[in-house]
């Protein structure tokens, strides 16, 4: 979408109404005069994004202050559609008629500094990369879908452990009852009539462990529908309904939806209900259930006295094995549970994996394209600039990922996120903690095993998912031809630097292209060939919006609309807005960039007089 027309009120440019041209547009004018402003205003209305962190809050600065209170409107368009976006000072997101493609937009300083940064040599290519939104959207969903899962194996785990306490008894408390059965047998062999009143305190005892494993589901469950009976009551609670619409100020536009919203909020109490009474059923059968082992435990003592008449001793140890049947029974219920869990565990695990691998398929696709611009990049400006990128070439988000979920450990971690970054892969390391292999972590990441084993245990309990979709992100190397070597752009100077980053800036062809004051340390037989080349050449494919104070660029570069800028010193207006070759543009060039027509044709004298 090309930008049609710019409109701004308020402000040091209240006023500026400018309808822009579809090849290319130049501002010109002395300094102070708000060139730069309206390119900082065309970014702040659409919500362009910066190249580098540094400038972004700049901008963002500059927009508002020349704005003050005022607002700014855009028309965008292309072959079939037209949309209007608006945007005020203080406003967080512009206003749209509808959706747009957002322009590149480059400040001065950020074609000086781009270079320098990983992460804007990252972007800067990235604004090559065709489907970036659709990847940027399928990898969203796929960390969205593994925090969600992370949470739910979180949260089954926790479940898990409270499950299976007590588990690890199991063994010992069946010896147990193996011995205190040897003890009854032999009490039964002294006694003819004991082995009557056993085996009334064995149907008695297992009545009894029968009702303790169901009140233990009934315990269970009552707890788990209060749960969702008192979460549903809450979020109902602080319901306060849809915010109020004053007829006066036309159609309601939630109409439709205030008695749909009604309904289910209603329907929301009903349910909080349903589950009220589901846990209050569960727990008054529970009661009841404890109504009745308790009198099984009254007649389990009275049977016990009488083995204890019968044979001394023999009491004791009948109600020392009703105790052990009793709680056995109930673990062993607890182990059924446990093993579902387990099961459970691995379903949730293997889908873990599976959005792992569906993220990096995504990250995959994702170089892949960013290593065909490269290449294509690479072509195009051969041999002086090449591109490449190199997989897995920033490790400051997994890093910042691994030291967040570290802190709080009681462990010196500086040393040990260096060690694991360059060493373990996020999921590599999630492999780890599920087998809780320290030994082969310590042997990785040389790191003691004490120290493996709790950084394991640490991730463990405080969940992993943030380091798991963090991501190391791919390395773009930029190069210049220096010599018979090539030189990386951060080893270039400022003046090299932005020929190769210019140079690729210029490549766009797919959106509206804006750069502010691109000839700054660039020299002028620099601009008059390459640069000139690029944007007659790019003229034909998008709309480019160029401010300069080189006469070179309208010039030479057969500039479809020269704006210039003046100011009072109180605001900055248009003076001039015509074609190249309108005269009004023509003294505006030769005035305001050849310092007038006197000056311009003493240098061609000069020129004349001294030539080689």
């Amino acid at each position: 979408m090309d930008i049609e027309r710019l409109q701004i009120e308020g402000g040091f440019l209240d006023g500026f109404d400018v309808k822009f041209a579809d090849g290319l547009n130049v501002l010109i004018g002395a300094r102070g005069t708000g060139k730069t402003s309206v390119i900082e205003l065309i970014r702040f209305a659409l919500a362009a994004r910066n190249h580098t962190s540094e400038a972004s809050e700049r901008s963002a600065e500059h927009a508002e202050a020349v704005l003050a209170d005022g607002s700014v409107t855009i028309e965008m368009s292309d072959v079939i559609d037209t949309v209007t976006v608006t945007r005020a000072a203080g406003e967080d997101q512009p206003q749209a008629s509808g959706d747009y493609e957002k322009p590149l937009v480059f400040s001065q300083t950020e074609i000086e500094n781009l270079g320098l940064s990983e992460g804007g040599r990252l972007r800067l290519l990235d604004g090559f990369v065709s489907g970036g939104a659709k990847l940027a959207s399928e990898e969203a969903s796929a960390v969205a879908g593994i925090r969600s899962v992370f949470k739910e194996i979180g949260a089954a785990e926790a479940d898990r452990v409270n499950l299976a306490s007590g588990l690890d008894t199991l063994s010992a408390l069946n010896e147990q009852i193996k011995a205190l059965k040897a003890q009854a047998v032999k009490h039964q062999a002294s006694s003819a009539d004991l082995a009557g009143k056993q085996k009334q305190l064995a149907a008695v005892t297992e009545s009894i462990s029968a009702s303790a494993v169901r009140e233990g589901v009934l315990e269970r469950f009552a707890g788990s529908a209060q749960e969702w009976a008192d979460a549903l009551t809450g979020l109902a609670e602080d319901d306060f309904g849809v915010e109020e619409w004053d007829p006066l100020d036309g159609d309601d536009p939630l109409a439709e939806a205030r008695p749909a919203y009604a309904k289910l909020v209603a329907e929301a109490k009903a349910l909080a209900q349903r589950f009220d009474a589901l846990a209050g059923k569960a727990t008054s059968d529970r009661e009841t259930l404890m109504k009745a082992r308790i009198a099984r435990e009254n007649q389990a003592r009275s049977v016990r006295a009488e083995v204890e008449q019968s044979v001394a001793g023999a009491g004791t140890v009948s109600r020392q094995l009703t105790q052990a049947q009793t709680e056995v029974a109930q673990l062993m219920s607890r182990r059924k549970i446990v093993e579902e869990r387990d099961h459970r565990l691995t379903l949730l695990r293997t889908r873990r994996d599976e959005r792992i691998k569906t993220l990096d398929a995504v990250r995959s696709e994702r170089f892949a394209r960013r290593q065909a611009v490269a290449k294509s990049l690479s072509k195009a400006l051969s041999p002086q600039i090449r591109v490449t990128v190199e997989r897995y070439g920033q490790y400051a988000e997994y890093g910042k990922a691994l030291t967040e979920a570290l802190r709080g450990s009681g462990m010196r971690y500086t040393d040990l996120v260096t060690a694991l970054t360059q060493c373990v892969s996020p999921q590599e390391l999630v492999r780890f903690i599920d087998s809780n292999d320290f030994v082969s972590l310590a042997d990785i990441a040389s790191i003691p095993k004490d120290r493996a084993a709790r950084l394991l245990g640490h991730l463990r309990e405080n969940g992993a998912a943030d380091v798991v979709v963090a991501s190391i992100e791919d390395n773009v190397r930029m190069s210049l031809l220096d010599g018979v070597d090539y030189k990386d752009v951060e080893n270039l100077s400022a003046g090299q630097r932005c020929t190769v980053i210019l140079s690729i800036v210029l490549q766009h062809t797919s959106r509206t292209l804006i750069i502010d004051q691109p000839e700054d340390h660039l020299d002028n037989a620099y601009i008059a060939t390459t640069v000139i080349k690029a944007i007659r050449n790019r003229k034909a494919h998008g709309q480019l919006i160029i401010s300069t104070h080189n006469a070179n660029i309208p010039v030479l570069g057969g500039a479809d609309l020269v704006v210039e800028m003046t100011s009072d010193g109180r605001n900055g207006y248009v003076q001039v807005c015509e074609q190249l070759t309108n005269p009004k543009a023509v003294d505006a060039i030769t005035n305001v960039m050849e310092g007038g027509r006197e000056a311009f044709a003493n240098r061609a004298a000069f020129y004349d007089e001294h030539e080689l």
